[in-house]
């Protein structure tokens, strides 16, 4: 099957030009595992893209109702840049799903993963120090949606907590990467975007604005050096949604729960990947 990216690096030239188009459970056989296909211009074999992760990259209706989620716009543009037909399998989960419960499950997956073309990885938001059960030793205030001290959200325990992260990480990444045995496959993660700027039921201080940058700061530069290290392109939706210096809200890119991508977030995600090009890693 590998064979088929001598086809994606005689097209990458295409790639260029590709825009993304307008894509609960706990285990491979109980996840979105129906595989869903985007037709391209050949007749040669399907690629295979397979998707694990968090709500992110689920596209929930209740969250974002009428949207078409990234993952579904990456293989329409996958395929078009290739010619060849797409079938997606999309194992992200909307169950908060921790990095911690992924690894624990990951496994169940390694016969899609091992097998794909084109792999990408969104787990990062329910793991970050701000949605934990205690953020830096504090604790969320459900009545204010607020924290209950943010003088405890500094960058020291910004950077701490990423550093807790990245032994993790590295296991994800690696262990997917191992499974390839060598063989070229399009290797993906995204990282994080802050959704607590702009949040209207939080009313953030500037001060507790400027604290949530400094974790996702520490946070998305973790994730995205450990995915490197692996062969995986680590698409920056963090400041594609928050700007260069990560303080401006993600608004209308985020659906009515300010969680979930909005339509417009999705088609955002999508063309950060696209823009990343179709050449697949190799070893």
């Amino acid at each position: 099957m590998r064979h088929r990216w001598v086809i994606l690096l005689a097209l990458m030239c295409v790639a260029a030009l590709v825009t993304a188009g307008c894509s609960e459970s706990d285990s491979a056989s109980s996840a979105r595992s129906q595989p869903s296909a985007s037709a391209g211009g050949s007749d040669g074999p399907a690629l295979s893209l397979v998707v694990i992760g968090d709500s992110i990259p689920y596209n929930m209706d209740t969250d974002c109702p009428g949207c078409t989620g990234f993952v579904d716009r990456y293989a329409k543009a996958l395929a078009k840049a290739t010619g060849r037909e797409v079938e997606t399998l999309n194992f992200s989960e909307h169950n908060s799903l921790t990095l911690p419960m992924l690894l624990e499950e990951l496994k169940s997956f390694k016969k899609y993963l091992r097998s794909a073309d084109a792999i990408v990885v969104g787990v990062a938001h329910n793991s970050v120090a701000l949605n934990t059960d205690k953020p830096c030793g504090t604790t969320f205030d459900e009545a204010a949606s607020t924290l209950k001290d943010w003088s405890k959200v500094t960058a020291r325990c910004a950077r701490s907590s990423a550093a807790d992260y990245r032994p993790q990480y590295d296991r994800l990444f690696s262990t997917i990467a191992s499974w390839r045995e060598e063989r070229p496959t399009l290797l993906r993660a995204i990282n994080k975007y802050n959704d607590w700027i702009g949040w209207q039921d939080a009313h953030l201080t500037a001060d507790q604005e400027h604290r949530t940058v400094l974790v996702h700061d520490a946070w998305n530069e973790m994730l995205c050096k450990s995915a490197e290290r692996q062969g995986f392109a680590c698409a920056d939706i963090y400041h594609a949604f928050n700007g260069p210096d990560g303080t401006t809200p993600s608004g209308e890119l985020l659906a009515a729960d300010y969680t979930h991508p909005s339509d417009a977030g999705n088609a955002r995600i999508a063309r950060v990947l696209v823009d990343q090009g179709f050449e697949p890693s190799a070893e």
